[in-house]
């Protein structure tokens, strides 16, 4: 389900909000909408470089992988990964305690289904503003990055909406970065952060369909776009 995000903040406004530079400033650049299964680039902080924004391909891959991106994604999709499963599994626990990020977005989509129409919604921090996603991540010998978000349990305005999904990414608080992105970590601190995440004040409305168009993106994709009878919060 969760496989585009946008992120449409110029770079001053994500440098200033996260209050770190990006270390390759001319590489960034507004988009409404990035789509994972094109092995796309996000703009994330990590753990071991907390000083500068980076950047990181979204769908983690196992560290010591030699073969193509889309081949690990065909056969295990890790765009995404559950919080249960981020503390035990395979090659997420090991990320889980030594390769936390944020990755930065201004919204994401969630998609509700009426009288056998899918309709998309874009969801987004009411104030407008970039916020934070958790994620984990692993370095590839190329110094590639790859990383994956962390859901949780849908609350709020996704889980009125959304009725095909019981999950939404665990946003990270101001207040929590610090905590998250910490070498020197505390278990219970950080089960705290991703099992008591107080979730923002979010907006949602519908979007233009397109969105289900993997070769269609516009500026205006975002713009609301009102259909009879379906939630319009």
């Amino acid at each position: 389900m969760y496989n585009k995000i946008s992120n449409i903040a110029e770079r001053e406004l994500i440098e200033k909000e996260v209050g770190v530079d990006y270390r390759f400033p001319n590489l960034h650049s507004p988009t409404p909408i990035l789509d994972g299964l094109e092995e796309c680039t996000l703009s994330i902080v990590t753990m071991e470089n907390p000083d500068y924004i980076s950047y990181g391909i979204w769908g983690m891959l196992p560290s010591n992988y030699k073969d193509e991106w889309s081949d690990f994604q065909k056969v295990y999709n890790t765009l995404h990964v559950a919080v249960k499963h981020v503390k035990s599994k395979g090659i997420f626990q090991e990320s889980y305690q030594k390769r936390r990020c944020i990755i930065i977005v201004t919204g994401f989509f969630i998609y509700h289904l009426h009288n056998g129409y899918l309709y998309p919604y874009y969801v987004y921090l009411k104030s407008k503003k970039p916020f934070y996603i958790a994620g984990i991540y692993n370095v590839l010998d190329d110094g590639f990055i790859t990383c994956s978000m962390i859901m949780t349990k849908a609350t709020g305005v996704v889980k009125t909406i959304q009725n095909l999904d019981t999950t939404m990414p665990v946003i990270i608080s101001k207040n929590s970065y610090s905590a998250w992105l910490k070498k020197d970590y505390d278990t219970e601190e950080l089960n705290i952060i991703l099992d008591n995440a107080k979730t923002p004040e979010l907006g949602a409305h519908p979007i233009a369909k397109e969105l289900f168009k993997n070769d269609i993106s516009y500026d205006s994709m975002l713009t609301p776009v009102y259909y009879k009878g379906i939630p319009t919060p």
